[in-house]
């Protein structure tokens, strides 16, 4: 598994038991801050509401990946991140992978904004983790049916997807269904694209 990856879920568990702590020692605000300076606001994005502070309006887009509803919420994704991110190394460079992961993630973000202008907080790596798997689908989509092998492979690899989009819209109150089509296109794009103008690696 690539490195990034291990360090981004160290980094979005961190942030998670951070919050936490804050609740638990009697600093609820301290957790509602997090969630508030870090969240995505569709209303910001569109100017209808003020940001927290200068820039929010940018740096939202980066760190609402970081924030997760809950510990339900935080495993179901990082737990699909790492298995979803081994496959997909085994087809591409692991900064490939990265690039895909962060666009996805903005555009998850885009298409949320654009299809709930006045909703919010939202959080969680969701978009980019369906990113991740769409370039997984749509990269070894392209590679097999070139090369005439079977795709039962990528057959798991939908199946997958829709467990997992189904686990979470049931275990997790609110989901942001939006982000996960946003990430999913995005990545099934972007992973189609790398295997048309790019050799495997194997």
């Amino acid at each position: 598994m690539p490195r990034w990856v291990t360090g981004l879920i160290l980094l979005c568990t961190l942030v998670q038991l951070a919050q936490i702590a804050a609740t638990m020692a009697g600093y609820p605000l301290a957790s509602r801050a997090i969630t508030a300076f870090g969240a995505f606001w569709s209303g910001m994005f569109w100017g209808s509401s003020p940001p927290f502070f200068p820039g929010q309006n940018l740096t939202m887009f980066l760190s609402y990946g970081l924030l997760h509803s809950g510990l339900t919420h935080l495993a179901m994704n990082m737990i699909s991140l790492a298995a979803i991110a081994r496959e997909l190394a085994r087809w591409i460079p692991s900064w490939q992978m990265a690039v895909i992961y962060l666009l996805s993630q903005i555009i998850a973000a885009l298409t949320f904004a654009w299809m709930q202008p006045v909703s919010g907080p939202m959080v969680g790596a969701s978009g980019a983790v369906f990113g991740v798997a769409g370039a997984l689908i749509g990269f070894v989509g392209i590679r097999l049916y070139r090369r005439g092998d079977p795709l039962m492979q990528l057959g798991r690899s939908v199946l997958l997807i829709l467990l997992l989009n189904v686990a979470i819209t049931v275990l997790v109150p609110s989901i942001a269904w939006q982000a996960h089509l946003g990430g999913v296109v995005a990545g099934l794009i972007m992973g189609a694209a790398l295997a048309l103008i790019k050799p495997a690696r194997r």
